[in-house]
């Protein structure tokens, strides 16, 4: 799959790449990836959006081709470069979907404009409270690309990882474990969707329980047997709830 349009966004002295596939018309559907990644673990959740909407899958400043800002950036500084490229391009109530990290990055974009924002997706949520360390972030990770990614995943993911590079990384990992989603979640006014994989280790199904209790407008999603990069194992499977959050029936869905 080639996406329409490769795109440098800068804002701040930072520079964010958009990778947009889809028509200009129906849902805007904003994509951010996790911690290291970049795009191309949204791939298959892409094309299947596509034919609905409007996708704009974002490469964070550091992350993928995306150029390494003189700094390290905070999950708020993320989401302000997030935040400008949609009040930039002028989208009408997009929806923002993130994984991972990015579920932090979507959920700090939305508290800081909740006019804009009614409408969110989180992906293997972190961190979980309990597990709030570089180590066990570390171990769940091994844990999860051993035993519950497929081996497609897992290249996909390490070829992510590799052009973002450890430095960058390690700059970043700090903002991703200090940020307390489980504070910022209780302030969340937007419509929620939580999605889980079954056996996700790094986002557990009690913290994914407890993060639905957190959110005033929230539903949880489960999808048996898939691992943290859900999206990329079962895209047929997220895709239907995204697009029920969108309002798009399944009628409205096969019609398009």
């Amino acid at each position: 799959m080639r996406w329409r349009t490769v795109s440098a966004f800068k804002h701040a002295g930072r520079t964010m790449l958009v990778k947009r596939l889809g028509a200009d018309e129906g849902p805007h559907f904003v994509l951010v990836h996790g911690i290291g990644v970049a795009s191309a673990y949204y791939r298959r959740l892409a094309r299947a959006l596509a034919p609905h909407g409007a996708v704009h899958a974002v490469e964070l400043p550091g992350h993928g081709g995306a150029p390494k800002p003189a700094e390290p950036m905070s999950i708020e500084d993320y989401a302000g470069v997030v935040s400008a490229y949609v009040i930039q391009q002028g989208l009408v109530d997009p929806i923002l979907v993130g994984q991972s990290m990015g579920t932090q990055v979507v959920t700090e974009a939305a508290l800081q404009h909740p006019n804009l924002f009614r409408r969110v997706v989180l992906i293997g949520a972190v961190v979980n409270p309990r597990e709030r360390s570089a180590l066990h972030q570390g171990l769940r990770l091994l844990q999860d690309c051993m035993f519950f990614e497929t081996p497609t995943s897992n290249w996909v993911v390490l070829r992510d990882y590799v052009r973002t590079g450890v430095r960058w990384y390690a700059a970043t990992l700090p903002a991703m474990l200090g940020y307390h989603t489980e504070d910022a979640l209780r302030r969340l006014t937007a419509e929620t969707l939580v999605i889980r994989g079954g056996r996700d280790p790094i986002s557990r199904h009690d913290w994914n329980l407890q993060m639905r209790r957190l959110i005033p407008l929230a539903r949880f999603v489960e999808i048996p047997r898939k691992g943290h990069v859900v999206m990329y194992s079962a895209p047929e499977a997220v895709l239907a709830p995204i697009l029920e959050l969108a309002g798009l029936a399944a009628t409205d869905a096969a019609a398009r």
